[in-house]
């Protein structure tokens, strides 16, 4: 689905469960639309076209209405605060996740994994499947890294910090 195409679906959904479209719900669909990546409240309140206009509250419970109403869907990430995705049908998402600086990926979905999902929802009986996939590890800002990543300094020997020994 394209982005209109996906925006286009949230509306309709919106409208078809007797909700009224107001301007932050707009905003915060369209913003979703936009995104191939999950969103936190932060981006979301500091994007353009929310900033400044409705405060960290408002986009908030937007967001839980529009979770209520699967519309959009929670995507947890280790460790991270929430993130969420416009729920379109048929888009399932996988992600690459850094450990050390929670830089996000998108990669394309693996057909085998769409077979996978057909095959486990035959057998048992489910259907409209979806799944986020999320793929842990190191980018390659953080891989030279990864020995002092998101350990405290004290635990590490011989990390040296200003000048000092621990």
């Amino acid at each position: 689905m394209n982005r209109s195409d996906k925006l286009d679906w949230a509306l309709a959904q919106l409208h078809r469960s007797q909700v009224r479209l107001t301007p932050v719900r707009e905003k915060v669909l369209a913003f979703l639309a936009r995104t191939t990546l999950p969103a936190t409240l932060n981006d979301l309140s500091a994007s353009g076209d929310l900033a400044g206009q409705f405060d960290d509250t408002t986009v908030y419970r937007t967001l839980v209405l529009l979770l209520e109403l699967e519309i959009v869907r929670q995507v947890q990430l280790q460790g991270r605060q929430a993130h969420f995705l416009l729920n379109a049908p048929g888009e399932c998402s996988t992600f690459l996740v850094c450990r050390c600086c929670g830089a996000m990926a998108p990669v394309p979905h693996p057909h085998a994994l769409s077979e996978l999902e057909a095959q486990v929802g035959l057998e048992h009986g489910f259907a409209a499947l979806t799944h986020d996939l999320v793929l842990y590890g190191n980018c390659p800002t953080c891989h030279e890294h990864t020995r002092f990543c998101n350990k405290p300094a004290k635990l590490i020997p011989g990390l040296r910090l200003h000048g000092r020994s621990n």
